[in-house]
């Protein structure tokens, strides 16, 4: 791989470009700069960086790949077990290897078809589903080896950091990770109660749950129930009567089959007692199954002991359970 010479300041800009088209999440040059700094807490150039942005650097092409990838992995665009190498069993490929099977042809071939549908007048996202269909019907190769080989190309192009003339096309302009926080978010899809890159930047940043902006915490437990194929009214957000959700079974829509309030508080700030007894007269009025309250903190022991004792129909998702359904809504 060579060197690149350039000025810190556009290392920075470049790296903001990309991140911001392949994450979806628009982040300002500090934020960057913080992820940088926390990631690389030796590399001298990131600290301090408005004095040094006018600095010439010379830096390998790999390690700004790196420092790519850090970045997108820290805004849940990536998993964080994601490498650029994909090897999913070293032992296949050398049985494939032993039989003569040509894994380099069939990689060829894919790149071969691919180029053949690409219109460059046209950029659009390309089907790989008749390339697929093709290369069997040419049986070069196990219909195994052909979906490896799929699965190692369309890899490759989810860790590339090159911005492809299709992403800039479909690009919606990026959302402002500042928005999960500030004010409350409506997705442009109106299937949805918050958009999917929020959960995947909350997915790996579970300790932002506590900061998200309230009204954006309610979106995030209305979806989760929208997930698991229930009808969700999510509440106007203020004078609700202290109902911030009601989710309909849908074979009954007579009556909610659970009503939900949500918490969000910081972590430190138990949901008390006396919400927890407000909340079970609010179940019964609405003839519910049963009530929920969603918390990013925790139920404050006397809550739990009165419900235990009294027998009340209610349950609580605190803020180990957020975070698990967070992690069980990520998509990427």
């Amino acid at each position: 791989m060579g060197a690149i010479i350039w000025r810190l300041e556009t290392l920075i800009n470049s790296l903001l470009d990309i991140v911001v088209v392949k994450s979806g999440l628009v982040i300002s040059e500090d934020f960057l700069i913080g992820i940088l700094v926390q990631g690389y807490p030796d590399e001298e150039m990131f600290k301090d960086y408005n004095s040094k942005k006018g600095m010439t650097i010379r830096m390998r092409s790999e390690n700004f790949d790196e420092y790519c990838w850090l970045v997108r992995k820290r805004l849940g665009e990536l998993d964080e077990s994601d490498s650029p190498l994909l090897l999913n069993d070293f032992e296949k490929y050398l049985e494939w290897d032993s039989k003569g099977y040509n894994i380099v042809g069939v990689h060829e071939r894919f790149i071969e078809l691919m180029a053949e549908a690409y219109d460059p007048d046209n950029p659009t996202l390309i089907d790989p589903n008749p390339i697929v269909d093709k290369i069997l019907e040419e049986k070069i190769a196990p219909a195994e080896v052909v979906i490896n080989a799929l699965e190692n190309i369309m890899h490759n192009q989810k860790m590339s950091n090159n911005i492809k003339p299709v992403e800039e096309i479909l690009w919606d302009g990026g959302i402002e990770l500042n928005k999960l926080f500030q004010d409350e978010h409506i997705p442009l899809v109106a299937s949805q109660f918050i958009d999917q890159k929020f959960i995947n930047y909350l997915a790996v940043n579970p300790e932002k749950l506590e900061y998200m902006h309230w009204r954006n915490f309610e979106r995030l437990t209305a979806e989760f129930f929208n997930r698991q194929d229930y009808s969700v009214e999510l509440g106007p957000g203020s004078n609700d009567g202290g109902i911030d959700i009601r989710v309909f079974d849908k074979n009954d829509t007579l009556k909610p089959y659970i009503i939900i309030q949500c918490k969000r508080h910081k972590e430190t700030n138990d949901v008390k007692i006396e919400t927890v007894k407000s909340f079970y007269s609010d179940v019964q009025f609405e003839g519910a199954v049963k009530g929920l309250i969603a918390t990013t903190s925790r139920v404050a022991p006397g809550g739990k002991k009165v419900v235990a004792i009294r027998k009340y129909p209610l349950q609580f998702a605190e803020n180990k359970e957020i975070d698990s359904w967070v992690k069980a809504m990520t998509k990427r």
